[in-house]
Formats: C-alpha cells, structure tokens, sequence
C-alpha cells in the first residue's frame, strides 16, 4: 500500500469511528447535556446534603446540613478539621450528619454525597487495610442503627448548598460546629434549591 491509500485509509477509519461515536448505534458511554439540581424528599424522608472541602494550603473541612421533605432547614453543621485529603472530609462529612439526623430523632433519610469514592467505600464494604477504615465502620455502624438510611451519589450541582457549609467551615475553629438555624451563605443556595433551579451537566447516558 502507498502512502495515498494509506492516509486514505486512516481517514476512512477516523471518518467510520466518528460517525458509529454519534450515531445511535452506539448506546454505550454516551454524553447527553442533563440538567441537575437538588430534589425534595418525599414524606416522611428527610434528605442529608454533606460534603468535603480541601484547600489548596492543605487545610480540609467538613459540612452538611439536614432539610424536611419541604425543602427546610432542619440542622446543619460545618466541622474544620485541620489537615487530611478530600476523601476524609468527604467522609467525616456523611458521619456528622448521620450522626446529626439520628440525634434529632430523624428514622427515615436520604444520604446525598457528590464523592463516588465516599459511596463506593461505604457500601461496598471496603474497610479493610486503609486509613479510611475506622471512619467507614463508624459510619456502617451508624447506618446498621433503627432506622432507614439511603446513601446515594449526586453532582456538585445539587450539593451547592453542603458546598457553601464545607467551604465556611475551612474558616471556623478546629472541630465540630453544629448550626440550628442556616448561616448567612447558605441561604441563597436553599432558595435556588426550593425553587428547582437546575444547571446543566454532560454526563454519561
């Protein structure tokens, strides 16, 4: 083959792979543009926003907070923890408010995290030989409690609000911060949140 066919061929190759990759023919690992944003709970659930934020300068914290199947706030807590990576803020951020919604008598909650690293380690049992562990067999022992809990993965997109509290807590005192009535910050992202303010997202169909 000389050189012309060749570069022929390779376009007539790139050509056929662009075309299957747009076409519907292929129903695998497509992009389609959705648009995501925070959904109520259906009573009598309660829905947990938590989060994790980690600092360029090292300095990570938690957050999260507690709404009713109305969209109000409940509880909310922000947490500094000093120094340690966005897995363990992620985590230490649904222990909290596990803890959080048991202790204010809460049986019936959904769990949303925007870390799929948090879901997986939590779900899939995975607790052993890591530094995570202890974290995870605290918030297994939390979950195996009376009472129903669904831990789920979500965008960024509708964890705005968990966002605003992980990222205020980074400028708290070090350790637990528990906020009956929502700081000044989070409010705007609790409207939007009410209001079925959505942003779009390419993600996997």
């Amino acid at each position: 083959m000389d050189c012309l066919s060749m570069v022929n061929d390779v376009k007539a190759r790139t050509e056929e792979v662009i075309w299957l990759q747009g076409s519907s023919l292929n129903s695998t690992n497509r992009k389609v543009n959705k648009w995501i944003g925070w959904s109520f709970p259906n009573w009598p659930w309660c829905k947990l926003n938590s989060d994790g934020a980690c600092k360029v300068t090292g300095v990570a914290a938690a957050g999260g907070l507690i709404r009713d199947h109305n969209g109000h706030w409940v509880a909310g807590f922000g947490m500094y923890l000093g120094t340690c990576s966005v897995t363990m803020a992620e985590l230490w951020g649904l222990y909290q408010g596990l803890l959080l919604a048991w202790n204010k008598g809460i049986r019936w909650l959904y769990a949303e995290v925007d870390s799929r690293c948090v879901t997986q380690l939590v779900k899939n049992n995975m607790v052993n030989y890591n530094e995570f562990s202890p974290l995870i067999r605290a918030i297994q022992e939390l979950i195996r409690r009376n009472w129903r809990v669904e831990i789920t993965h979500v965008y960024r997109e509708a964890n705005f609000a968990a966002d605003c509290l992980a990222t205020l807590a980074c400028s708290l005192p070090l350790g637990l911060h528990v906020f009956n009535s929502p700081p000044k910050g989070v409010l705007q992202f609790m409207s939007q949140d009410i209001y079925g303010v959505a942003y779009p997202r390419l993600v996997i169909s």
